[in-house]
């Protein structure tokens, strides 16, 4: 029986136009209430962790006044440890968790990827400060830092911008119709970013701008080469990037495996999942209801209690954040 009450439905020249170019944008597709409470949410971590550095003379100001769109520049010209904190934060929040759920959302994976949907452990927030030197992301694919076993199949990417992302403010860069071939070759970035990069020399089709307004999703395949560059203007470049696949792949989430359904373990030939380093869970199934991960509470659990699992080093990154020598903070400014 369904359940579900579908509030969003992809038409057939939008499904078609993803399955040729390998990306999707779809405008105004969350409104203001759905972002806010991210976006407070993001706020309040940013303010615990400065007014902590202000009490340990680290910050000779919390800069509260300064919001959300430049406040953590005017930190960073002090200490890169809150900017760190929030890329390396392991976003649990019940805001964070709900965007994660928000139906409207999942109308739109379930299109893409099937009814039995996994959120993957793979979600990111990008504050892209402007002349940062990490700011840049060099050309790859998603699938690049997957596992090899699960490159022909779809695991889709929804980036989702917290505030205009315009060419000038770094927004994403694509390269159409390139999705339907191998994984490319990556290799390691380097300076400290822990990012892969494919070499220009394989970078393959035109490159294309691709702006997205507050509010507005952008839709990519695993395979879809994208990249992102300098921050010029004077703003920050928050964003996000949600994952979402079949429950048919490899998965770490704990749930019955279905018949025809993969099962994994070290070893074999099936990884335990596509990312196995994070937790994957539940968001949505037609026979599964009793075991999608509906609360807060229980997201936050499960993400507090992964053990980190190991995964195939193909392109190199692992052994080569191993070797690379740690940065040092900046002097003050």
């Amino acid at each position: 029986m369904n359940h579900f009450t579908t509030q969003f439905r992809l038409n057939e020249e939008q499904v078609q136009f993803f399955q040729d170019e390998g990306y999707l944008i779809i405008n105004k597709f969350f409104s203001s209430d759905d972002l806010q409470p991210v976006i407070d949410e993001i706020n309040s971590e940013v303010d615990q962790r400065a007014k902590e550095l202000h009490s340990s003379g680290i910050l000779p100001h919390t800069y509260e006044e300064l919001g959300f769109e430049r406040r953590l520049t005017a930190i960073t010209r002090h200490t890169e440890q809150v900017y760190r904190g929030m890329l390396d934060s392991k976003l649990k929040g019940p805001s964070i968790f709900n965007l994660i759920r928000n139906s409207k959302l999942l109308d739109l994976a379930e299109q893409l990827c099937g009814p039995e949907l996994i959120a993957s452990s793979v979600y990111r927030l990008r504050p892209k400060i402007p002349h940062h030197p990490w700011g840049a992301n060099p050309w790859h694919q998603d699938s690049g830092y997957f596992e090899p076993y699960c490159d022909k199949s779809l695991i889709i990417t929804v980036w989702i911008p917290l505030v205009d992302a315009t060419e000038e403010r770094g927004c994403m860069w694509l390269r159409p119709r390139c999705h339907k071939g191998n994984v490319l070759k990556h290799v390691p970035h380097g300076h400290g970013t822990g990012f892969l990069r494919i070499p220009e020399e394989a970078l393959p089709g035109e490159a294309i701008c691709v702006p997205v307004h507050k509010g507005g999703v952008l839709i990519m395949s695993n395979r879809t080469p994208h990249a992102s560059f300098d921050n010029t203007s004077d703003v920050i470049r928050w964003s996000m990037d949600l994952r979402y696949q079949s429950a048919s792949l490899p998965t770490n989430a704990s749930i019955r495996r279905l018949p025809g359904e993969m099962i994994g373990g070290r070893g074999e030939e099936v990884p335990v999942a596509c990312y196995p380093p994070e937790a994957d869970f539940l968001v949505r199934s037609r026979v599964r209801q009793d075991e999608i991960v509906t609360s807060p509470e229980e997201f936050k659990r499960l993400r507090e209690a992964h053990m980190a699992q190991p995964m195939s080093d193909r392109f190199g990154l692992y052994r080569f954040l191993e070797t690379e020598q740690p940065i040092k903070e900046p002097a003050k400014r």
